[in-house]
Parts: structure tokens; C-alpha cells; sequence
């Protein structure tokens, strides 16, 4: 019989004031640092969601009998599900189209990744879960990395499919290696969201203002600098993509000031400012690439 992992019902939360204060904080950081430098819904026509693809990487795979089994009580969208006994799960590495709400319109292929998803948990509507290393998200949703009855990635499944972005977001980043390789596998063959011209990288100023959200952005950087409050590197003028402390091991400053001047891919959550600026959070280097190494 399976030997159950350590029930991820009881995890600490995340405190959200203390988000909140981080964010005011960026925020304000964001501000002095650009002030001081100058500063129709179609699915797609590869959107098969009865041919979802299995990644082949083998760290994208566990033993089921060393994970927690819970049963999902409905899909919520392509990378959200609730969890009988109340939780919303966020699965780990994987941000999928969003399905439109208050009247707003879904994104492409935010249905066609919601489908997969119920397909993927099969008859028994059953996911098997490992503990993420950060529990909670500031919407209190549960994290965990997610998989199937026979061990295989949800979120590698997903992207492999063509139908989720890999996304790194620190300190969840078990799955990072394989998961930016099925993204790259399915964006070479152009797979779903690879195919789908609202779903493309674009320039800053092609923003409308005020815009939030997940966005995957392809720009030249104008300017790379390292402060006291972050390592800065700014696109198109608009942007300021933040390095916070406890992220900068993972990069290298030479890499970093040698992009200066070139045309990058970054992607994540804007957050926008006043002033038509932006700011976007980056954990790690696998959500920042020059551009010349992106295909599509």
C-alpha cells in the first residue's frame, strides 16, 4: 500500500501583510530607481487537448506511492483546482491563459487548458500532490507540485502540450530544468499557445496603460544597473524588472550588465506604476533570456 507523505493540509500561510509591505516597498524602490537613471477566442488549431503530451524528462515524474493523494472536486481553470476538504491548489510551475470572468472574455486557449486539466486527474478526479517548498501564495492558495496516477508532471504535461507557460517562482523551483525543456520542445514545434498571436511576446510599447497581469515581454534593454535596493534591469524605458536580494545568487552580474543594449524575453506578473511605468518581479534566469535564444 502507497505510504503516505506528510499531509499539506496544515502548512503555514502566507503572511499577507507582510506581502503587502514588500510590495509598497518594491514599489517605492521602482520609483527612486527609474527617477535616478533617467529613467476572437479561438483555441488554435494545434490545441488538441485529446493528445496531451507526457514530457520525457524523467525528473518530471515521481513515485505515486510517496505522494499524498486528494481528490479534486472541481477545475477551477489550467493550472487551479479545488481540493475536497476546501483547498484551492495552485499547481507549481505553470501559469496557464485565463478564463474570463465579470463579463470579460476568456483568453485563447484558457478553455483548452482547463479541459486537459479534468483529463489529466482521469475517472477517479485524483491528483497526487508533493509539499512546495513555500506553501501558500498571497491569495491563500495551497502550492504543490502535482501529478498524476502514473507519476508524470501536470504542469510538465500542460506546457508540453502547448498549453501553459513555465513560469520560476521562487523558492518553488523543484521542476525548473524540465519544465523549461517541454517549453522549449513545444514552442519549437509550435503547439497551442505558440501558434496563437495574442499569446506572443510584444514591446513594451505596445502596452495599453494600466496593464496587469501575466504578460511575456520582448524588448532592448536600456539600461542594467546593481543598487543598494536591487539589481535593475530596465526594457524599453517602461520597465523595470527587480532582482531582490535573496534572488541575485542565481545570476551572474557579468551576464546580466552584458545584456545591456540587446533584445531580451522576460516574463511574469506587471505590476504597473504611476507615470506609465512598470515593474515585474524575477526570481530566477530561466524567466529572462536573450531573445536570439527564444524560437517563435
Amino acid at each position: 500500500s502507497a505510504t503516505a507523505a506528510p499531509s499539506v493540509k496544515h502548512y503555514m500561510r502566507l503572511d499577507v501583510a507582510e506581502y503587502k509591505k514588500r510590495q509598497f516597498l518594491s514599489g517605492l524602490a521602482l520609483f527612486l530607481c527609474l527617477l535616478l537613471a533617467g529613467c476572437a477566442n479561438d483555441d488554435g488549431p494545434l490545441a488538441n487537448v485529446d493528445e496531451v503530451v507526457t514530457p520525457a524528462a524523467e525528473v518530471c515524474q515521481a513515485n505515486p506511492d510517496t505522494l499524498e493523494r486528494r481528490s479534486v472536486i472541481r477545475v477551477i481553470d489550467g493550472d487551479t483546482l479545488r481540493l475536497n476538504g476546501g483547498d484551492n491548489l495552485r499547481l507549481v510551475g505553470v501559469n496557464t491563459a485565463e478564463i474570463g470572468r465579470d463579463g470579460a472574455p476568456d483568453e485563447p486557449l484558457a478553455q483548452a487548458a482547463r479541459t486537459a486539466l479534468q483529463k489529466l486527474l482521469g475517472p477517479r478526479k485524483e491528483v497526487w500532490l508533493r509539499p512546495a517548498e513555500e506553501h501558500r501564495d498571497r491569495y491563500d492558495r495551497l502550492l504543490a507540485y502535482a501529478f498524476d496516477a502514473s507519476g508524470n508532471s501536470l504542469s510538465g504535461q500542460l506546457i508540453a502540450s502547448g498549453l501553459g507557460f513555465h513560469v520560476a517562482i521562487a523558492p518553488n523551483l523543484g521542476l525548473v530544468g524540465c519544465l523549461a525543456a517541454s517549453e522549449r520542445d513545444a514552442r519549437q514545434k509550435g503547439l497551442g499557445i505558440w501558434a496563437e498571436p495574442g499569446l506572443m511576446p510584444r514591446p513594451m510599447a505596445a502596452l495599453p496603460h494600466g496593464s496587469a497581469g501575466f504578460h511575456l515581454i520582448r524588448d532592448r534593454v536600456t539600461r542594467v544597473s546593481f543598487k543598494d535596493n536591487g539589481w535593475w534591469v530596465q526594457l524599453g524605458g517602461k520597465l523595470g524588472v527587480k532582482i531582490g536580494s535573496s534572488d541575485q545568487h542565481r545570476f551572474k552580474r557579468r551576464e546580466l550588465r552584458a545584456l545591456e543594449g540587446t533584445t531580451v524575453e522576460v516574463r511574469g506578473w506587471l505590476i504597473p506604476m504611476q507615470g506609465r511605468w512598470w515593474m515585474l518581479n524575477m526570481d530566477h534566469p530561466s524567466m529572462l533570456q536573450p531573445a536570439a535564444e527564444r524560437g517563435g
